[in-house]
């Protein structure tokens, strides 16, 4: 989950990789550090904590040269201190990596080496590879062959990026099971976890794949495999901008995509809406033969899988599982004839996801995959990618890439139910206009709330707890709710499915606990509105997401969220989360709290 940059060219490095360290920060925030070679010799400045504390050491001790490695660390071995911070370095501090992932048999090569001579300065599983490597380049000469030794005694997972002192203008990569990108530009190249991070200097992308060593020169990229076989690397063109990838007039990222949210429903409709009719993309499978679904998701993807179990089970009429990722892989699932699976992940690279693609491909089963970069690893190793077109996601806590993930179940529920003779054409235009109505409605909504929104965050700031109740389709939005106000404001916030909330959570109502209750006026609104009651005969505090023209909600909540009601019940769950998001935002913006970059979390968990 940490961030690797890399550069090699004319200009001074140092520059530009600190430009490139702000852009990986959603992928860990705990230390950073740069390694520069100067004309052969080698220079590294690190610091525990946020960026803006290797920026301030920098600021002081500057460093020349054209060639240098970056890294922003989330750290798994050993505390995050300025020690364990990257770039770590040999013995004779004649090398220098970077590394994202966890080198599994650490310990084991820790003590041979250290049997061997090494000195070791950190706690950390990378430090394993630079002394590795070192001792390997002595005994070959060739910085390439030292990786390609290495490599081959190292278990777990991997991106890292090597720069020797005797090797100026040269960066060495490697990539197993963690995500590693080359940048080409004009005489010069770029390294990166992700395409943001080689912005603008870079105008074509490779996605290095398992296996894959590249020696990365100012002119030249050489591939080769692990035996030394050249292999041919694809460079396409990037097609992010630099305003996708900056704030703009926002103070977050997050509150940003918050807002474009309705722009990039409107774009995954007309990706697959030509003329009223549904043109989902291909995902090499007979959809006719499909009579079971196993989903295949974490965190927030795992509340989208939860409202795409109700879609297809309510449009297709077919039989849904949803898995967490991190449990499907250990529970030898039983694979049959009929079953597709679908992994859902926003940047495609999700350890436990990925995993689990894997064990589903090894049991012959087809696999689709939902992602927001369609070059990711998941994205390759699927029969077929349903592409959200979310844009890249800054914020750590998702918020835009989910209501892509749920519109995107919605039109691959209808696709399947399409695809089994299950939609009259009434209904499907009924169903298809439902989903076109949903950019206008969505950004109504979010206009419309704010008021609400910023009276219930002065109200209920403070509290330390808070409970979110939904029912039916609701529910994976009370999920969805309480999981952001965990990750942005630390609020301790849980969801229930509410016809649970008697049977042993009403005990936590006091009237400090805020408790957010989903009324939307469907089939469900008079039950909720007996949870709602419930509260209030115990002194609650009650927010309620609902219709703003309905008395009953005003007259038992403290504070009512407003949203109107989507064309189609089913839909409705992506107008009510949008006033939870900004209530997140603002409780954890009240509280003084980072929401771009949440402590102990990153955005891409690309380690187990």
């Amino acid at each position: 989950m940490c961030g690797i940059a890399g550069y090699v060219g004319q200009r001074q490095a140092e520059s530009l990789l600190l430009v490139a360290l702000e852009r990986l920060k959603y992928r860990g925030y705990d230390s950073a550090g740069m390694a520069i070679n100067d004309d052969g010799d080698l220079h590294v400045r690190k610091a525990a904590g946020r960026l803006r504390q290797l920026e301030e050491i920098l600021g002081a001790r500057s460093l020349a040269g054209t060639t240098g490695i970056a890294h922003t660390r989330w750290a798994t071995h050993g505390p995050p201190t300025e020690d364990n911070a990257h770039p770590h370095s040999d013995t004779a501090e004649r090398l220098a990596v970077v590394h994202n992932g966890i080198i599994e048999n650490h310990e084991d090569l820790r003590r041979e080496l250290a049997d061997r001579g090494a000195v070791f300065a950190s706690q950390t599983d990378t430090e394993v590879i630079a002394h590795l490597v070192a001792e390997l380049y002595i005994d070959t000469g060739d910085p390439l062959a030292a990786v390609r030794a290495a490599i081959r005694r190292l278990e777990g997972s991997y991106a890292f990026a090597i720069i020797f002192a005797d090797h100026p203008g040269r960066i060495i990569v490697a990539r197993e099971g963690s995500p590693l990108l080359l940048g080409r530009g004009r005489g010069e190249h770029l390294i990166a976890s992700d395409v943001p991070a080689l912005l603008p200097h870079a105008h074509e992308v490779c996605q290095l794949q398992d296996g894959w060593i590249a020696d990365v020169r100012a002119e030249r990229v050489d591939i080769c495999d692990g035996d030394g076989t050249p292999v041919e690397g694809c460079f396409a063109r990037i097609e992010v901008a630099i305003d996708d990838v900056s704030r703009g007039d926002f103070a977050s990222f997050m509150e940003k995509e918050i807002a474009e949210q309705p722009e990039v429903l409107q774009r995954l409709l007309d990706s697959r809406l030509v003329d009223g009719r549904l043109v989902t993309p291909e995902i090499a499978v007979d959809l006719a033969r499909i009579n079971h679904v196993v989903f295949l998701a974490c965190g927030t993807s795992w509340h989208a899988a939860l409202l795409g179990k109700r879609f297809l089970e309510g449009l297709a009429r077919i039989h849904v599982e949803v898995d967490i990722s991190s449990e499907y892989r250990y529970r030898n699932p039983v694979a049959s004839g009929d079953t597709l699976v679908v992994a859902i992940s926003q940047s495609g690279e999700t350890a436990d996801t990925l995993a689990g693609v894997r064990l589903a491909r090894s049991k012959f089963m087809p696999v689709a995959s939902l992602v927001n970069v369609v070059g990711s690893t998941m994205a390759r190793e699927s029969d077929g990618v349903l592409p959200l077109l979310a844009g890249p996601e800054i914020g750590v806590a998702s918020t835009k890439a989910y209501t892509a993930q749920v519109l995107a179940l919605y039109l691959f529920a209808l696709q399947l139910a399409q695809a089994k003779g299950r939609l009259d054409q009434a209904t499907r235009t009924r169903l298809i206009d439902a989903c076109c109505a949903l950019p206008e409605l969505t950004a109504r909504t979010l206009d419309n709330c704010r008021e609400a929104v910023e009276e219930a965050t002065e109200l209920f700031s403070a509290a330390n707890a808070s409970v979110f109740l939904g029912r039916c389709g609701e529910y994976p939005t009370a999920l969805e709710g309480a999981l952001k106000l965990k990750e942005i404001a630390y609020v301790h916030a849980t969801g229930y499915a509410a016809g649970e909330f008697k049977h042993g959570p009403i005990a936590l109502v006091t009237d400090a606990l805020p408790v957010i209750s989903l009324c939307p006026r469907d089939q469900m609104f008079e039950k909720m509105l007996s949870n709602v009651e419930e509260t209030r005969a115990r002194d609650g505090r009650i927010i309620t997401v609902g219709p703003d023209d309905e008395r009953r909600l005003h007259d038992l909540s403290d504070v009512v969220f407003p949203v109107p009601a989507a064309n189609e019940e089913m839909l409705q769950p992506l107008v009510s989360i949008l006033p939870l998001q900004l209530y997140a935002l603002l409780v954890a913006q009240r509280r003084g709290c980072d929401v771009d970059q949440p402590r102990n979390l990153a955005k891409s968990v690309t380690v187990e």
